[in-house]
């Protein structure tokens, strides 16, 4: 019985400091780009790191968004107008669906949590169009016009339930209606020339970009649209950013304290 005490006040010390460390950033930011390199980003430095190559169905990669409702990232491929799913450990892409409309280059993409909605803005071929995205079956439905031209990418800042929009024609930060996909300034970025995707990390709630003409990762001012440089990335051509969260450190703790409770329960 006393190892069993042990024990069951090791786990309620891994509560506690899991509930200690809860606020902080425990995620990973992955990149990748048009070549179908996949990175890891360091999110102090910039630095990124090779895992591996995007599998090569889906063929040039755009944007990438993560899905907390049943933890799944999804991948955008601008070369065949397809949504995929993306495995993080073997790079592997899995087809989901094509878009249905051959005029898309579906270049932003991103999930709103509060909705459980798949948002996506092509950027070429004359179709500037913002888009909503069946997860289940890869079809897009058009919202309506950007009002703007070029690359556009997607970042939701899931803490204040509020999306954005940076565009490489303009250089600047947009709010993006969800009813009619119409972005309204906030202003420029004031620095990057190129920018591409966006990944919103509700750990620290910092917004994050990489541009690929000046191979920086960047955090974004929301009120003001000013990009502060986190540092290099590398020579590339970043296109898709997104961060995972991990579980809360305390959830291992918790459920390995209810069970051993329970056991213990069951011995008395």
């Amino acid at each position: 019985m006393r190892s069993l005490k042990t024990l069951t006040g090791a786990c309620a010390l891994m509560l506690f400091t899991g509930a200690a460390l809860a606020g902080t950033p425990t995620g990973t930011l992955y990149a990748v780009d048009s070549s179908r390199a996949f990175y890891k980003v360091d999110i102090s430095t910039g630095a990124k790191t090779l895992i591996g190559t995007v599998s090569s169905n889906a063929g040039t990669p755009g944007g990438l968004v993560y899905r907390p409702d049943n933890n799944t990232v999804y991948l955008t491929s601008t070369g065949n107008d397809s949504l995929y799913t993306l495995d993080l450990t073997t790079a592997t892409a899995t087809l989901v669906g094509a878009y249905g409309d051959s005029t898309v280059v579906m270049h932003g993409l991103e999930w709103d949590s509060s909705t459980n909605t798949m948002y996506a803005a092509s950027g070429g071929g004359g179709n500037f169009n913002a888009y909503t995205v069946n997860t289940a079956t890869g079809a897009a439905t058009v919202l309506g016009a950007m009002g703007v031209t070029s690359f556009t990418n997607l970042g939701y800042d899931s803490i204040n339930d509020v999306m954005y929009a940076t565009n490489s024609g303009t250089d600047s930060l947009y709010t993006f209606n969800r009813a009619n996909g119409s972005l309204s300034l906030i202003g420029s970025l004031g620095g990057p020339t190129n920018p591409n995707g966006l990944a919103f990390n509700r750990d620290n709630g910092l917004m994050y970009m990489v541009d690929n003409n000046t191979d920086n990762l960047y955090t974004i001012n929301l009120a003001t649209g000013a990009a502060t440089v986190v540092g290099s990335t590398g020579t590339g051509n970043l296109l898709g950013l997104v961060y995972v969260p991990v579980p809360a450190p305390g959830a291992a703790g918790l459920i390995g304290f209810a069970g051993l409770t329970a056991l213990r329960r069951r011995r008395a």
